[in-house]
Order: structure tokens, then sequence, then C-alpha cells
């Protein structure tokens, strides 16, 4: 018996031989490297494949083309917030509970516009310019920084898969978004509801689908 504990104390001191803590900030930085080397690449299929909108030097002043930027932009922020407690052995769920937010917030700027038009004139709200293609070249944008997203969190410890593969491509769909804003056409808070927010929950379900398999560790 004293044999026994004896090789397991030495065991012990052997596994924890070298060990050094880990920096407060070394999930942000991994994070935070993975996004902006899949951002950068997105931003250049963008820049050079489809092309910015050539109204843009005015349009950044409209308070629509914000209004949409914004949403896009909370909703990154929040799910990247969300998916760095997920990196975590134990995360905590709370936070998990504000990812609607950006969505409920926006969805009354989408109420105001309906309002405030006539209903024969809500289909142009909807659809826009380039409906058909809204949806899935957000998600062609959004693969780089899926990809920087996986890379990242195969140095993580997520206990729960499933989960921090949808919640990253929530996060890399609503960048991906935030980058499309830079050549879409329409600016309507009805159609960045809609055909973003189906980019969104296509990314999600997709990233959890995948999360067991790319997520382990």
């Amino acid at each position: 018996m004293i044999a026994s504990r004896q090789a397991t104390d030495l065991l012990v001191d052997r596994l924890a031989a070298g060990l050094r803590p880990v920096p407060r900030a070394a999930i942000a930085r991994r994070l935070g490297a993975g996004i902006a080397g899949g951002a950068m690449i997105s931003t250049l299929l963008l820049v050079l494949v489809i092309g910015a909108r050539p109204d843009l030097a005015e349009i950044v002043h409209s308070p629509r083309f914000w209004g949409k930027a914004g949403y896009m932009a909370a909703t990154a922020a929040l799910s990247l917030l969300v998916a760095s407690r997920m990196a975590r052995p134990a995360p905590r769920q709370s936070v998990a509970l504000l990812l609607p937010v950006p969505w409920l917030l926006y969805a009354l700027a989408a109420v105001w516009e309906l309002a405030s038009t006539p209903a024969a004139d809500w289909v142009p709200l909807l659809l826009g310019h380039g409906w058909q293609l809204c949806t899935w070249l957000v998600l062609l944008l959004s693969l780089p920084i899926y990809a920087g997203l996986w890379w990242a969190f195969r140095s993580f410890a997520p206990t729960r898969m499933e989960a921090a593969g949808a919640v990253t491509g929530l996060c890399a769909s609503a960048i991906a978004g935030l980058i499309y804003c830079l050549h879409c056409p329409t600016d309507t808070a009805v159609f960045a509801l809609v055909w973003y927010g189906l980019a969104f929950a296509i990314a999600a379900l997709v990233g959890r689908a995948l999360g067991r398999r790319l997520f382990h560790w």
C-alpha cells in the first residue's frame, strides 16, 4: 500500500513538473489571431472577387448602414464572448442568454420601418437588391473566419463541443456579415434581419453539426 502511494505521488510529481500557469489573456489572444487571419482572407475575397459597393463613400453617412453594421458587430461581439467562455472546461452559461439581444433590438428598427412604410411598399424592404445571393455570400465569407476559430479552439478544452461549434458558427457568420456590408446594396432592417439572420442560423446549425468532430481534444 505504501509503495503504491509512493508510486502515485511520484507520477503526480512528474506530471506536474515543468508546468507553467497559462496567461490570463491566452484565450483572447488565440481567438483574436484566428479571427484576424480569417477576416483578412474574407475581406480580400470580397474586395477582389465580389467587389465593394460603388456608393460606399456616400452610404457611410447613412443611419441605416450603421444600424445594420451595428447589428452585425453586436452579434459578433456577444457570440465571441460566449465562445471565449466555451473554450474553458467549465463554461458559465449566463452570458449565452444575451445572444438574442442584438436581434431583438434590431427587430424594433424593422418594426418601425414597416410601420412607417405603406403596406404596398413592404416587399422592397424585404427583397431590396441581391436578396438571392446575400445569405450564401455571407456564408461563403464566413468559411475562412470559421477556420480561424477552429484553429484557435484546437488549443482549448471545450466540454460542450456542439454548443461551441454553434457559437463559433454564429460568430464567424456575424463577422462575415459585417464585412459583407461593404458590398451589400440594401440597408433596410427588414432585409438584414431576414437574409443575414438566415445566414446566421445556417452557420450556427452547421457549426453545431461539425462541433463534435472538429472541437474534440
